[in-house]
């Protein structure tokens, strides 16, 4: 029974990730963005070049214009409530406020400032210290409070805010994702792979923490509700392959963005400079469907009114989604009423304290 659960799954993987696609967004020779991206109200996409010295702005048609020059190593990236832009500008060891048309209008002098996110309902900014390990405010009159520092922040770049308000903090040196509280900083997950292997930005969409594997070519998708809840999400081997998620490839994939509706990521490629965009974000990753952290078992499948799930685990919640990865169910029940479902293929998403599992069925 289990082989063939894991087989029908197998068959669902790409069936489900068949909206999911990969395309080049840009890819100019005299024009990369390796690094931060950040959007403003308009949809313009705003990058930068890190192993250069210009912020780039992208309108939606791929227009491509230079922001801002004259820095060091341009980091993260963010907007302010009346849309000036923060730089951090990291061995310039500066923030840079700009207005939205590029004017200089302060500088904050800090010692290796990497990521940077706004607060929510609050034009303080919130910005980690790379060399030093530190997390810190930025009030609105430029004055800064350290929150956190050191262990187990370590070598921090990555920052974003859940739906909820919820903070997040990523390490670049050791993969590991934090949740921010105001008394500690609390384990989420590290990144799959190599050691040695880097985490480059993090956003959040989905209802979870993307994240980018700079050196592994490879983009992860963590559930932040559950401990160590990481699967691969695209990616293999060094390429710049677009199309079906299952068969595109990443080349060093360093910042990443969620778009304002949350159903595409941005993604820079730190050697490259190019801008990618994975499109149509479902329930499943091309090895997301296989990845179970404890069994369940689906009957009747195929169903008609009702669909049961059994596990060993004590279930806290089940999402479904049908084909085009649209959530379409959220309960704690086991049992689950779907004779309102349109006939065809879903894929239902478990959890429970051991992580999350995976199973796919037919509605007749």
């Amino acid at each position: 029974m289990k082989r063939s659960l894991t087989l029908l799954s197998l068959f669902f993987l790409f069936s489900f990730a068949e909206a999911q696609t990969v395309s080049t967004f840009l890819n100019i020779a005299a024009t990369k963005v390796d690094d931060a991206m950040i959007l403003d109200s308009q949809g313009n996409l705003f990058g930068s070049h890190y192993n250069g010295s210009r912020v780039y702005k992208i309108t939606p048609a791929g227009v491509v214009s230079e922001f801002a020059s004259g820095f060091n190593t341009p980091n993260g990236l963010a907007f302010d409530s009346q849309e000036n832009l923060f730089v951090c500008d990291l061995f310039g060891n500066r923030i840079y406020k700009l207005s939205i048309s590029g004017q200089f209008l302060d500088t904050i002098f800090i010692g290796s400032p990497s990521g940077i996110v706004k607060m929510p309902n609050s034009d303080t900014m919130i910005f980690t210290q790379y060399l030093n390990s530190n997390l810190n405010k930025l009030a609105p009159d430029g004055s800064i409070i350290q929150t956190h520092s050191g262990s187990p922040l370590d070598g921090p770049i990555g920052l974003a805010y859940s739906d909820t308000g919820i903070l997040y903090v990523a390490n670049f040196n050791d993969r590991k994702i934090l949740e921010v509280s105001s008394a500690a900083l609390n384990y989420v997950a590290t990144l799959l792979g190599s050691t040695s292997a880097w985490l480059g930005f993090i956003t959040y969409a989905s209802s979870s923490i993307w994240a980018t594997g700079v050196n592994d070519h490879r983009i992860y998708r963590v559930y932040p509700n559950y401990v160590d809840s990481v699967i691969l999400y695209a990616g293999s081997s060094s390429g710049g392959a677009n199309g079906h998620i299952s068969i595109a490839k990443f080349t060093t994939p360093n910042g990443i963005l969620g778009s304002e509706g949350g159903d595409s990521l941005y993604i820079s490629e730190f050697n490259t400079g190019r801008i990618r965009i994975i499109s149509g974000l479902g329930a499943t990753g091309i090895y997301d469907v296989d990845q179970n952290d404890f069994e369940i078992d689906l009957f009747p499948n195929p169903c008609t009114d009702w669909i049961n799930v059994r596990s060993n685990e004590i279930i806290k919640e089940i999402s479904i989604f049908d084909i085009n990865g649209k959530q379409v169910l959220k309960t704690d029940r086991s049992t689950m009423d779907i004779k309102e479902f349109p006939a065809g293929k879903y894929c239902l998403k478990v959890f429970s304290r051991q992580g999350v599992s995976h199973a796919s069925f037919i509605k007749n």
